[in-house]
């Protein structure tokens, strides 16, 4: 019979055929829309504690992230109990596949060998409330330090879901291996086991505030930028608590986190948690952004369906187009043998973008040398997917972008502008895309920085967020303040343009 703090749902023997081993390593399950840490597990079943909402007593599947394993994995279950707090539960696996099973008895094999693990519902709210409180951070520089860690960090990084490689500590080494001063490493530690590492890289930069297109004034600003999008912790307050308070020791003047997703554990601790409003002013420029991804399932010929029977015409129309203009040739680079060919290249179709013209940015504004160091770490892994589209010879478009665990990742994208009548940047994505789903393909392809037509081939989406908290102190709040208030003028007045129907009328006479 379940304990007096449990709700009953369904009647099973109590008699288990496979004992549950806890679970020291970390861990997650999704459990329907909620996200959940286990705290052991069995081939037949797992225990689940709740990061955030409450768990709900029905659901037909749940996800594992095993440590190890590079994605999620399906399992279909039922909830067998759930405690009076409804943040912990019991949840008991129905047939699951003998992948999973190998995963799990690989998983349980190298936890460490201790009595077998009472249910979670034999924990009590003060013990885990204990366990959080036992977090502790180590602050570690790109020293001697980190080798000392990095081994433990890397094994912490890969256990999390949608890991990315701007927080991984080999390319964050690599990356900052001549500015190491500026990197800050926050481990989190649960007794001698690391459970959470969050990167940030400590530069000056200037804020400028921008009204339309044009530079009034800016401000020299110490900026915590958050390395890697999320921070890849428990979702607990207590864990982020403690990660914000070493924080708040270091002179900075501003944090920035790049994609913050609405919705998640993060956004909500950044817009309630009463420690960020003491210490910080939050604020975010453009409010929600759609982030655009296309999932890997099924064919090219399959992902093309999702369009309009005119659309795919209209598509097939464009590459006919460029091909009648010569021969078209899409070519993939991922040896480090043609870096140096295909970084000169992509940096003059970069010179010739629109994007570096009216704005300097892009590819072509980046030093060769840093990426050239780049590019070679990225190859020497087996990481880099880049890719060159050629039109009688004539390099057009290009793709910079790797593929990490099992997603690839547009990092770098430019089109010569003189061929802009050939849609060479539409025409290099589809091809890029078709060779994607044809050859090693990944779950998912993200366009990474918000762009509005991404939208359009994407097969998924979520909204996030790019956010500034500027520390409370006299010079952040007054820089913040002139920033937010330009801003807002800019704003306004952009939409009194759109709105009589002349803003893309005076962009287009200022820019050309």
């Amino acid at each position: 019979m379940p304990g007096k703090n449990q709700i009953a749902l369904f009647r099973f023997s109590e008699r288990r055929s496979h004992p549950r081993r806890s679970v020291q390593s970390l861990s997650h399950v999704n459990i329907g829309a909620n996200r959940a840490v286990v705290s052991n597990i069995s081939e037949t079943g797992v225990g689940v504690h709740a990061v955030a909402s409450d768990i709900k007593p029905h659901v037909s599947s749940v996800a594992l992230f095993f440590p190890g394993c590079s994605d999620w994995v399906e399992i279909k279950g039922q909830i067998a109990w759930v405690s009076e707090s409804r943040r912990e539960a019991g949840i008991k696996f129905l047939h699951p596949p003998e992948a999973a099973r190998t995963w799990i008895k690989e998983w349980i094999s190298r936890e460490p060998s201790k009595d077998t693990a009472q249910d979670l519902s034999g924990i009590t709210q003060p013990q885990l409330r204990e366990s959080c409180q036992s977090y502790q951070i180590l602050e570690v520089r790109l020293d001697a330090e980190f080798n000392q860690v990095a081994k433990r960090w890397t094994e912490c990084h890969r256990q999390f879901p949608g890991h990315s490689l701007h927080g991984d500590p080999e390319w964050i080494e690599q990356r900052f291996q001549h500015e190491k001063d500026k990197v800050r490493i926050f481990l989190l530690e649960n007794g001698d086991q690391i459970v959470g590492a969050v990167p940030f890289v400590l530069d000056r930069e200037k804020l400028a505030c921008e009204l339309g297109e044009f530079a009034l004034l800016t401000f020299p600003m110490r900026v915590l930028r958050l390395q890697g999008h999320t921070l890849n912790m428990p979702d607990e307050q207590a864990a982020y608590d403690k990660l914000m308070g070493q924080i708040l020791r270091s002179d900075f003047d501003a944090i920035y986190i790049e994609q913050v997703k609405t919705g998640s554990f993060l956004s909500d601790y950044l817009r309630s948690r009463a420690l960020i409003r003491r210490a910080f002013h939050f604020y975010t420029k453009r409010g929600p952004l759609l982030h655009s991804l296309i999932r890997f399932d099924g064919t090219f010929d399959s992902y093309m369906k999702k369009f309009s029977a005119k659309t795919r015409k209209n598509r097939l129309r464009e590459i006919k187009t460029l091909r009648d203009r010569g021969q078209v040739d899409l070519l993939r680079v991922s040896q480090p043998c043609e870096i140096d060919a295909f970084l000169e290249t992509a940096r003059e179709i970069s010179q010739r973008s629109w994007q570096f013209k009216h704005f300097g940015g892009g590819l072509a504004a980046r030093d060769p040398n840093v990426v050239r160091r780049e590019l070679r770490f990225l190859a020497e892994r087996g990481w880099l997917r880049s890719y060159v589209l050629k039109c009688d010879g004539v390099p057009c478009s290009f793709i910079l972008g790797h593929q990490y665990g099992s997603t690839f990742c547009a990092e770098s994208v430019g089109a010569d502008h003189a061929w802009r009548r050939y849609c060479v940047g539409t025409v290099a994505l589809l091809l890029v895309l078709e060779n994607l789903f044809n050859e090693n393909p990944p779950k998912l392809y993200d366009f990474g920085t918000p762009v509005k037509f991404q939208e359009y081939f994407a097969t998924e989406s979520y909204t996030e967020e790019r956010v500034w908290l500027f520390r409370r102190q006299v010079y952040p709040l007054l820089a913040s303040c002139i920033y937010r208030s330009c801003n807002a003028v800019s704003m306004s007045a952009g939409m009194i343009l759109e709105r009589f129907g002349v803003k893309a009328k005076l962009k287009r006479l200022l820019w050309y």
